[in-house]
């Protein structure tokens, strides 16, 4: 959560005044609304209590740990590539892949996706290093793919939902994460079992 929390803030200060002058910066000065921060990290929230109280059902404490890490590189994917994509100006919506405008719910760009897979990937070392104190590579490709899975899967709640007003950028940050972790774990019940 430190590491989500210090890197996105990183994130949102990266080429700001270049952001603020294309009026494309979150807040006034990057800042977020606490709504917006409680809806990105209750799933993680979620889960480490769900493991603190041993309530593991399937799953045993590791794959709890796994999956917090994922809902963790969801965010953090999403947080790198809103605030480092928007400076990209070939973007295009999700849904159709046509030319948009930066900052514009759904829209995606190399640059962003570039960043989305390096906000991952930054959850997943950290995570793979402090949890087995050694580099883990398929554990460190897994959270960052699902990193940008979930990043992309925000993104195409963005321009389907958000866009038309049916769900806040909140709740499209919380639903983009229980469908990646729900994706991430039905994978690891799978992998698990063969």
């Amino acid at each position: 959560m430190v590491i989500f929390a210090v890197t996105s803030f990183i994130a949102t200060k990266a080429f700001f005044r270049q952001k603020e002058a294309s009026r494309l910066q979150e807040g006034k000065h990057g800042e977020r609304s606490s709504s917006n921060i409680i809806y990105a990290g209750i799933i993680g929230v979620v889960l480490a209590l769900l493991n603190f109280f041993r309530i593991y059902w399937i799953y045993d404490y590791g794959d709890f740990f796994l999956l917090f890490a994922v809902s963790f590189s969801v965010i953090n994917s999403d947080t790198f590539a809103s605030e480092i994509g928007v400076i990209d100006r070939n973007v295009v919506m999700i849904t159709n892949f046509r030319k948009t405008e930066p900052g514009v719910n759904g829209g995606i760009s190399l640059l962003g996706s570039l960043a989305s897979l390096l906000g991952g990937l930054i959850i997943a070392i950290t995570f793979t290093l402090f949890y087995f104190s050694y580099f883990d590579v398929a554990v460190v490709v897994f959270i960052t793919i699902m990193g940008f899975v979930g990043s992309n899967v925000d993104s195409l709640l963005g321009a389907t939902l958000e866009n038309r007003g049916l769900i806040s950028k909140g709740q499209v940050n919380l639903f983009s994460s229980i469908i990646t972790v729900a994706i991430s774990g039905i994978f690891i019940y799978f992998y698990a079992l063969v």
